[in-house]
């Protein structure tokens, strides 16, 4: 049994060890396809959509054109525009990535997974190796489930939105400007 210390290193260490297996060429290939990319759609499932939901509200704070897949707003999904998703493991995932490619949309998945058949119908990956099965490709977990692949999913796209602040010079006051202004929050704050 580990107390609260022990368990904040290990998670800690957890997490560093994933992100710290990235590939940089596979980042750079991202960070390319986001700046130009029409639109930006993405798509995951579970707790990884929480990771997911963060990203698009990051883009959308920088000025890219983002949406998430399935809302109301989301428009039609063709050339010029990229899919991304994050962990694509399901078959529902598969349908949306085959929709994609088929409309003409460039698809990219951050995952643990490349190899699967949703990698393989890809135009590039972003291999994040936390733990979701258990698998022999994967950084293995003392924490149950998919819960390290999700949190360094999360800690992976803030750090790809500091890398494409930098790439991009986006002014990060303009992205205070971009957030919503119906939260209340006094204008001496924002």
């Amino acid at each position: 049994m580990y107390n609260y210390t022990q368990l904040v290193d290990k998670v800690v260490q957890e997490n560093r060890t994933v992100l710290d297996k990235v590939d940089q060429k596979e980042l750079e290939v991202l960070i390319d396809a986001i700046g130009k990319a029409k639109t930006i759609q993405l798509y995951a499932m579970g707790r990884m959509a929480l990771s997911m939901r963060g990203f698009a509200m990051r883009l959308k704070h920088m000025g890219f054109d983002t949406y998430i897949v399935y809302d109301t707003t989301t428009p039609r999904i063709g050339e010029g525009d990229l899919l991304l998703g994050i962990c694509a493991v399901t078959n529902v995932e598969l349908n949306v990535i085959t929709c994609a490619k088929e409309a003409g949309a460039r698809i990219g998945l951050l995952t643990a997974h490349p190899e699967n058949e949703h990698g393989k119908l890809a135009d590039f990956t972003v291999r994040v190796p936390g733990q979701i099965f258990g698998g022999e490709t994967e950084v293995p977990s003392i924490q149950p489930m998919a819960s390290l692949l999700e949190q360094s999913m999360f800690l992976f796209t803030d750090i790809v939105t500091m890398m494409l602040i930098e790439r991009y010079n986006i002014n990060v006051k303009e992205m205070h400007h971009r957030h919503t202004n119906l939260e209340g929050i006094p204008h001496s704050f924002a």
